[in-house]
């Protein structure tokens, strides 16, 4: 799976419902399997328009079976999460991890479990980072 930098765009809320339906469907699936998956009701035309969409800024390929056309992730949603949280982190917290963490402790969305689990993983990329 090629995976340009340059070619990184947020994406709006509807194309990227159709992406986490076809990672979670192993990187790959047909039309109608997307539009059993998707939450919300979508005729055939706008689902198909919304997959052009995707294609044309390459994070979909498509290919003919039979009488469907099966959709294949160009872009694995790691990579997706990864440039999506770092635009988030840069955009609103200028680019501070702390400044993230307190706007979800301020706002009471951090749970002590929570707060454990970051201290602990924040401890094993320190060991990480010193091996």
């Amino acid at each position: 799976m090629e995976e340009k930098k340059n070619r990184f765009r947020r994406l709006p809320e509807s194309e990227l419902e159709l992406m986490l339906v076809v990672w979670g469907a192993g990187g790959s699936a047909t039309a109608p399997e997307i539009l059993e998956a998707l939450d919300q009701s979508l005729t055939a035309s706008a689902l198909h328009s919304y997959l052009k969409r995707l294609e044309e800024k390459g994070f979909l390929a498509c290919r003919k079976e039979g009488k469907v056309n099966r959709y294949t992730a160009q872009v694995s949603k790691e990579s997706y999460q990864r440039r999506e949280s770092r635009s988030l982190l840069e955009r609103f917290y200028h680019r501070s991890l702390k400044h993230l963490a307190a706007a979800l402790y301020d706002g009471g969305d951090l749970s002590q479990g929570e707060i454990r689990e970051l201290q602990e993983y924040l401890s094993e990329l320190e060991k990480k980072k010193g091996e």
